[in-house]
């Protein structure tokens, strides 16, 4: 078998990356496998794990994406409150800002997986948006997250009755 060029491996890196980002929001942590994203790739699970070994590795190569997913529905132009009234949109209005952040809490929250990916993640997407708003964003930023945490616990328990 001919060896593959850099470029083709780095072009099934990618494919194999987009779809993970798919089924994570999609599935969940749980539901995505070497075996959903073999068969929605086409690439083997000997080749995705070859790219990626551990589960956990996907979050890795993710989280410069999910940052940028996260900041890009909110206002950092603005005010404080802009800020907040923006996330708080993007929690009911941003299917996928909502199931980002619901997948950070299950990584936080589960200790099925490691939760160094959703906290560095979080922790840059608060440094990104203090650095374009210029300011402190701490308590506004802890508030926001646990209202969040609350509004997908409480879809979550509806769902389940």
């Amino acid at each position: 078998m001919p060896k593959r060029s850099k470029a083709q491996t780095q072009q099934t890196i990618e494919l194999i990356l987009a779809e993970a980002r798919h089924q994570l929001l999609m599935l969940g942590y749980e539901g995505m496998s070497y075996t959903t994203l073999s068969e929605a790739t086409g690439v083997s699970r000997t080749g995705i794990s070859h790219h990626f070994p551990r589960k956990q590795d996907f979050m890795v190569a993710l989280e410069p994406f999910i940052v940028d997913s996260l900041r890009m529905p909110l206002d950092t132009t603005s005010t404080i409150n802009a800020f907040m009234t923006s996330w708080m949109q993007a929690m009911h209005a941003n299917g996928d800002f909502k199931a980002t952040l619901k997948l950070c809490f299950y990584l936080l929250i589960s200790g099925k997986a490691d939760n160094g990916a959703a906290f560095r993640i979080l922790k840059a997407l608060q440094k990104e948006c203090e650095q374009h708003m210029q300011t402190d964003l701490t308590v506004a930023f802890s508030q926001l997250l646990g209202a969040s945490l609350l509004l997908c616990r409480q879809k979550s328990e509806g769902h389940a009755k």
